[in-house]
């Protein structure tokens, strides 16, 4: 895997997206996820491959873990890994690990709120992206490197 993902596109271009710790988050998810299977990652391969601020990146780790979404094991043939295959991995839950419940939040609607119909097309399109995030897995965020 490398360090560019397609969670790098539109990011910090007026694109609204969850914050930094979500999109870190999973960028260390993918790294985890691109890892052969049964193998542990240290967390500085991991903080390497996602391009992750490393002590940033042991927050985030323990949170995952807390969520049951990765697990760790102490001692030099030790790291982490992935509790279950990427594909049972949905994005929400790597999100709602770390706190982002409405990655969506931080869009600004603007004043349009006064036209009924643009209230009811941002709900519909909130929607649909949030069943999105909920359909999606880990799996499909994997680049061949």
């Amino acid at each position: 895997m490398t360090a560019t993902t397609p969670l790098d596109q539109g990011v910090g271009r007026g694109v609204a997206w969850p914050p930094a710790k979500s999109i870190y988050a999973l960028r260390a998810c993918i790294a985890l996820a691109s890892a052969a299977p049964g193998a542990r990652m240290k967390s500085g391969e991991i903080a390497q491959a996602a391009a992750v601020p490393k002590g940033f990146l042991s927050k985030i780790l323990g949170e995952l873990r807390a969520a049951g979404l990765v697990s760790a094991q102490r001692g030099y043939h030790g790291g982490y890994r992935l509790t279950r295959p990427a594909g049972d991995i949905r994005i929400d839950e790597v999100l709602r690990a770390v706190g982002t419940r409405d990655p969506f939040a931080s869009i600004s609607w603007g004043d349009a709120t006064s036209l009924p119909f643009i209230v009811d097309l941002r709900s519909r399109l909130h929607a649909v992206a949030v069943d999105a995030l909920h359909r999606a897995s880990l799996a499909e965020l994997v680049v061949d490197a």
